[in-house]
């Protein structure tokens, strides 16, 4: 997806207002007012992500899932709804802030695969395993990537 201007990346549940809490919906947030965002579930439930320049490697910021979700938002759209959301200011690790971002933004999932080598309390060696995990990667004039840090 597009997005041109600031942008956050957090939990759908951090930018509900308290008296929508039985009508939102975070797959279908146009009723809200928002025009350019995506949502989708984690994989994990709730979880820790640190987001890095791709070009540099260096941290950009932080965000978390108390819902089990996460979304990039641009944060006036953010902001024309919930006017007093401050996650991105007074609390730095639930919200990645990019600012002046351009460019296009995607959800990715990485699947692997392979096999055990030793025994362990749940498996054998040579049983097969596998695990999927969500990233999310921008290209742009900043290009980023996210990774999960913690549970």
């Amino acid at each position: 997806m597009r997005f041109k201007g600031d942008i956050i990346i957090t939990d759908p549940c951090y930018i509900r207002k308290d008296c929508d809490f039985e009508t939102w919906d975070d797959y279908n947030l146009e009723d809200f007012g928002f025009k350019t965002y995506m949502c989708r579930d984690t994989i994990y439930g709730d979880w820790m992500c640190g987001t890095f320049n791709s070009d540099t490697k260096k941290l950009i910021g932080e965000f978390c899932a108390d819902g089990g979700m996460v979304g990039v938002f641009l944060l006036e759209e953010v902001l024309n709804y919930n006017p007093d959301f401050d996650y991105h200011i007074n609390r730095p690790w639930t919200t990645t802030l990019i600012k002046d971002f351009d460019g296009d933004v995607e959800f990715k999932v990485i699947h692997e695969e392979g096999v055990y080598e030793k025994d362990g309390i749940c498996w054998k060696a040579g049983d097969k395993w596998k695990d999927d995990s969500l990233v999310i990667v921008g290209k742009g004039n900043i290009n980023f990537f996210t990774s999960q840090t913690g549970l």
